[in-house]
């Protein structure tokens, strides 16, 4: 079996032997992003319950920190290249994952001391805006670009699969006693932390380019690279802000929906759907999702999510959840391009890249924020919430327009093009 074989697929049993030669850090690391988005989405998504209902806080004052925390989450990624540069991949996760650490146990001290549920915020939300670029990073330094679609595909799963059944878990735990959760998770990221640092080997930077087409010593470094690179990436950049924009429209008002055409428990068979969705389909679609037109890929995915979104407003459970699956297949196409482009034209420093995504991440779940919240309201106020979400599909469809008339580029590199022997996969970790 070639390199290019099972970059390509080759079937299942062929990435199977490409997984199973891989490194063993980072066949880790892959098991180990499961556990922390596991992990994460036990108390991300209560950390607004937790602070009235647990710790005291005035809802208003807990409102403010989640829009704090969701904006250092993001946003705050946008740091991590810089902190890569310092530290290394490796030593940049621990980091991470230690301060989600020491934000867990201020959390649950915070029962007793009110006051510590300010920094444990912050620290709970540095800690996956240090993590996931270094995560990513790690992944596509450690493997060929041929395999780069696959195992980012993978990964994505990993951690789907971690925020799918994070909420279910939580859920059973939290009303019992929230200290209990809030300590037990502190001693799970801890275990997790030590993971890492037994589990995964330092890696180099190997270049993103072939020797021969290398750019001259120097080129790329230091700021005045790293906004060129940026220039080039700007309609990725784009279109990442509004995949973010209109994906936060179903993440963040989904529930409030929900409870009013059914009950809450609506809300957990959505998320399951959409989430199953994504770890089953985006492992397996990952090459052609790498091969496909930019133009084409972007523009239907953001017509498949229009499609989606006008079938919500049917209104009923069937039309939520058929909705829902076609919202889901554009977001399989693409969250997974958007961030293999961004890479693509940010050579050379991944981790910055994804610091990138994340920020636009930010600023798209910022927007949806301020903008879905008049929209839901008006719509509510009005007695038509079905309304709600033929605006947001909308909006999508204006997304599509706009990329069939500017989504045309650079395309990436083909196989042919990049290293494809087994030995150049896995090269950058000796």
């Amino acid at each position: 079996m070639t390199g290019k074989r099972a970059g390509r697929g080759g079937g299942p049993a062929a990435r199977w032997r490409t997984f199973t030669g891989l490194p063993s850090g980072l066949k880790a690391l892959i098991g180990l992003s499961f556990v922390v988005a596991l992990g994460s989405y036990m108390v991300t998504p209560f950390i607004g319950v937790l602070m009235v209902e647990a710790v005291g806080l005035d809802i208003r004052v807990a409102g403010v920190l989640v829009a704090v925390a969701t904006f250092i989450q993001f946003g705050g990624s946008i740091l991590g290249g810089p902190v890569v540069d310092r530290l290394g991949l490796k030593r940049t996760m621990v980091l991470a994952l230690t301060l989600r650490t020491v934000g867990l146990v201020l959390f649950g001290l915070a029962v007793k001391v009110p006051w510590a549920a300010y920094p444990a915020v912050v620290l709970v939300a540095a800690g996956p805006a240090l993590y996931l670029p270094a995560n990513k990073a790690y992944i596509v330094t450690s493997v060929s670009d041929t395999l780069r679609p696959l195992f980012l595909g993978v990964s994505s799963a990993a951690l789907n699969a971690g925020m799918g059944l994070g909420p279910l878990l939580a859920a059973l735990l939290v009303d019992a006693d929230p200290v209990l959760l809030l300590i037990g998770l502190a001693g799970l990221f801890a275990l997790i932390t030590a993971a890492h640092q037994a589990a995964l080997k330092p890696v180099e930077r190997r270049p993103a380019e072939p020797p021969a087409q290398a750019a001259p010593a120097g080129a790329g470094a230091g700021n005045e690279g790293k906004r060129a690179a940026l220039r080039s990436a700007l309609r990725p950049i784009l279109f990442t802000s509004l995949a973010f924009y209109v994906y936060f429209f179903f993440q963040s008002f989904m529930g409030l929906y929900a409870a009013g055409v059914g009950s809450i428990q609506v809300l957990g068979w959505v998320m399951l759907l959409n989430c199953a969705m994504v770890v089953v389909l985006q492992p397996v679609w990952a090459d052609r999702i790498a091969r496909a037109d930019y133009r084409l890929l972007v523009a239907g995915s953001f017509a498949l999510m229009a499609l989606g979104t006008a079938a919500m407003a049917l209104g009923s459970i069937p039309a939520l959840l058929g909705g829902t699956a076609l919202f889901t297949l554009g977001e399989i196409f693409l969250f997974l391009r958007c961030d293999l482009e961004l890479v693509d034209r940010v050579p050379g420093n991944p981790a910055f890249a994804f610091g990138v995504q994340r920020l636009t991440a930010g600023v798209g779940g910022l927007l949806a924020g301020v903008v879905g919240g008049f929209l839901f309201a008006h719509y509510q106020a009005a007695g038509d919430p079905d309304a709600f979400w033929l605006a947001v599909a909308a909006q999508a469809a204006g997304a599509a327009l706009l990329a069939a008339l500017l989504g045309a580029g650079r395309r990436r590199r083909t196989a042919a093009q990049a290293p494809t022997g087994p030995e150049q996969a896995v090269a950058a970790t000796r």
